[in-house]
Formats: C-alpha cells, structure tokens, sequence
C-alpha cells in the first residue's frame, strides 16, 4: 500500500497542471480577469515580479499593473527595423505623459501633455505596423532578471518600458516574459481605445535567436517553463491580424533599448 501523502501530493500536483493547462486557453482578457479576481481574494500577492519560476503566475499573463509600476525614459526617435516601408515613415508609439506610469495613455490625457491625441474610440489599428523591440537578460543566469521593450505606435513618439523579474531568472525565461509583457501591453491599449486587433498589424524585434526561433515553429521547445512561456506568446500573437518575429543583432537592441 502506498504511502497516503506521497498519493496526496501526487493528486494536488495532479490538479494544479489541470488548473494551469485550463488557464493556459483563456483568452487574454478572461486572464486579466481571472487574475484581478485571485489578486482580490488575496490568493495572489501584489508585486512587481514576473519570472518568479511559477507556472500558474506566468499562465495568468504579465498583469498591466507591472507596466504601471515600470520606469520610462525617452530614447531617441529613430525608429526600429521592420518590414520594408518608406524610409521617411514617421517615428511612433503612444506615451503616457512623463509624470504617469502607465503604458497607454487616454486621448484626454495626451491632449494634456500638448500631444496630438487620435481620434477617441478608433475601430481599426493604424495602417503602418506597430513596432516592438524586446530584450531580457539575468545577472547570473539564473539570477535577477531583467527586460525592456520599446514601442512604437504610427503617429507618437516611441516609448520604452523598463521592466525587473525575480532573483531565480534565467537569460531565456526574461527574454520570453518581456516579450509576453509587451504583447500584452499593446493588448490592453488596443483594448483601452477600442481597437480590434484583428485590424493590427504587429512587427516584433528582438536578439533572441532562440526566442524568435522557437516562436516562429523552426526550433523545438523542451524546456517546460520555456513551454508555459512559448504557449503564452503564441496564444497573445493570435489576436492580431497579421504579425511578424525577426532577429536582429545584439548592437541594435543596445542602440535601442540601452543594453
């Protein structure tokens, strides 16, 4: 006969893959939802951490309050690579006014701040693809984990969002949570200005060769927590209508982002 709280353990871990795997196929927004609801019955605790090696926190999705809590700082207006346009198309992004913290700003807001705010409650993205670059590393691997993307939005100036993991990430799950926490923060502001993302058009950049790879179905994924990760990104990928992954060397996302 067994031993009964080694078989007890063995179904609650039994249980909890279910739970996870179940919140795994939400889509975002019933997410953010199910994560507000956890956070107010106090079964999570607020932080500012994403990589903290826990399955079930990176199945909810990067919350937008990290975004709220994160540093911003301007960077100059040239804009990243992406898919071949105009070379005089505008620089981008939305930005919140200096003295917020949030990733997206309000129309009313920005009018505020002396810049031109959209017209409010836009059904269709803009024309010109909204451009990411992201990169995440870990001082010690794992350790103190780390990340930044920028965002460009057709029509405002870019904006870079600073973000801190927990003290046991490694190089490849920050690369990963930075770019589910920048995917997720175009989602909200789409959400936030009643935009479809099905309109969108998204061209995402990063260094990562592995990442972008792995994303993009050429190479395998058998790291489990790279999987929770891997999922989460293709699962937030899907809800634009249409959407690019390149690699691009180390010295841009230095040039871009400042490390």
């Amino acid at each position: 006969m067994g031993n009964p709280v080694t078989h007890g353990r063995r179904e609650v871990n039994r249980t909890l893959d279910q739970i996870v795997n179940r919140i795994g196929r939400l889509a975002p927004r019933q997410r953010r939802v199910l994560y507000r609801q956890l956070k107010a019955m106090g079964l999570i605790e607020a932080e500012d951490l994403l990589s903290d090696r826990d399955p079930l926190r990176i199945a909810l999705s990067v919350p937008r309050k990290i975004i709220a809590k994160s540093r911003k700082r301007d960077v100059s207006e040239s804009h990243p690579p992406g898919p071949p346009k105009p070379a005089d198309r505008p620089p981008v992004s939305v930005s919140a006014p200096p003295d917020r913290g949030r990733a997206a700003a309000d129309p009313a807001e920005r009018q505020g701040s002396g810049q031109t705010a959209p017209s409010p409650l836009q059904d269709k993205a803009p024309n010109d693809p909204i451009s990411i670059v992201f990169d995440g590393g870990s001082r010690g691997n794992p350790g103190e984990g780390y990340g930044s993307f920028a965002l460009d939005w057709p029509g405002y100036p870019r904006e870079v969002i600073q973000l801190t993991f927990g003290d046991q990430a490694t190089n490849n799950e920050a690369e990963y949570d930075t770019l589910i926490a920048a995917l997720d923060a175009v989602l909200g502001r789409m959400e936030e200005l009643q935009i479809d993302p099905e309109s969108a058009t998204l061209a995402v950049w990063g260094d990562s060769l592995l990442v972008c790879s792995q994303v993009r179905g050429e190479w395998a994924c058998k790291e489990p927590r790279l999987q929770v990760r891997l999922e989460k990104v293709k699962d937030l990928l899907g809800n634009f209508g249409e959407w690019e992954l390149n690699h691009h060397p180390r010295e841009k996302s230095v040039e871009i982002l400042g490390h």
